[in-house]
């Protein structure tokens, strides 16, 4: 996540807490100073991470929710602290990014965004006989977590993507056998999003029955943090993804409906392991008789 971003996110719930909103909820943590127990700080950290499943975890530090006031911690114990706090987790811990940021003058709130993904996060007890635990956040308690609830991290936990239509784009020329189709879709997705071009299709309907033909296509999105591999697009935060499709079309199928209103309708379907796109071009009109054929006919170039 974005430093920027980061702090955006918790200045907004540093303001809930100082309005006395419910803001200490299973992903977010005020503490009023750092917490001297390490192995209850991994504890908790543990439970939380393991709570949110894969979005966005924060312990903002040098916050009293409730007393509603901001106190302030130092920044700098940050990298003698947070060693002892991970020797407690057994195999992996969450990574971390963090920004401080002064609310007040001499008065600097750290924040701790944890990354949730790699889940299960397993607690070192240091106890006989159960020296493991899998913690888990309910609310403002930390507990052992339960079997569907570890059944729950082992399984992925996918959301379907949003998006809209930015701008969008197509062309059939009486001249040329081509129709072409171009657009800008813009996904909003907060997990890496994989778009691979064999699951996916395009495709373009037209003409009173509906006649379907198959549209080339490829796409790139605008953002630096992509990665095409084998033909396979990644995306990793909010971007806008760029779509060029064409196919060659036979003219004859047209002739009838080039005195028409033309309307573009343009669709996206995402599944669970697919994508695809597709363009409607349909008439306002009823189509011309014969009569009118005819004269088309003699009249065209």
């Amino acid at each position: 996540m974005l430093k920027q971003r980061l702090e955006l996110n918790a200045r907004a719930a540093i303001e809930r807490a100082l309005e006395g909103a419910q803001s200490e909820d299973s992903f977010v943590e005020f503490k009023t100073q750092w917490p001297i127990d390490h192995g209850k700080a991994a504890r908790q950290i543990a439970a939380l991470c393991n709570a949110a499943r894969g979005s966005e975890a924060m312990w903002i530090v040098g916050v009293d929710e409730k007393g509603r006031y901001v106190k302030g911690a130092p920044a700098e114990e940050l990298s003698s602290w947070w060693p002892k706090v991970e020797s407690h987790f057994d195999g992996v811990a969450p990574g971390l990014t963090t920004v401080a940021f002064d609310w007040a003058p001499r008065r600097t709130v750290v924040v701790l965004s944890l990354q949730t993904d790699n889940a299960p996060y397993v607690f070192v007890t240091k106890k006989e006989p159960y020296s493991r635990e899998i913690p888990w956040r309910s609310g403002e308690r930390t507990r052992s977590a339960r079997r569907g609830e570890v059944l729950e991290l082992l399984v992925p936990k996918l959301d379907m993507p949003g998006w809209e239509f930015v701008s969008a784009r197509a062309t059939l020329s009486q001249h040329s056998p081509t129709l072409r189709f171009e657009g800008d879709l813009y996904l909003e997705t907060n997990q890496p999003l994989s778009l691979p071009h064999h699951r996916c299709h395009s495709y373009a309907t037209y003409g009173l029955d509906s006649e379907t033909v198959d549209l080339g296509f490829s796409f790139r999105t605008n953002t630096r943090d992509v990665r095409a591999v084998e033909r396979v697009v990644r995306v990793a935060e909010p971007s806008v993804l760029h779509i060029n499709a064409d196919t060659d079309v036979e003219l004859d199928a047209f002739q009838d409906l080039w005195d028409l209103h033309w309307h573009l309708v343009l669709g996206l379907g995402l599944s669970g392991d697919s994508i695809s796109t597709s363009v409607r071009l349909t008439t306002d009109a009823v189509p011309p008789n014969q009569f009118t054929r005819r004269v088309w006919s003699a009249l065209k170039p």
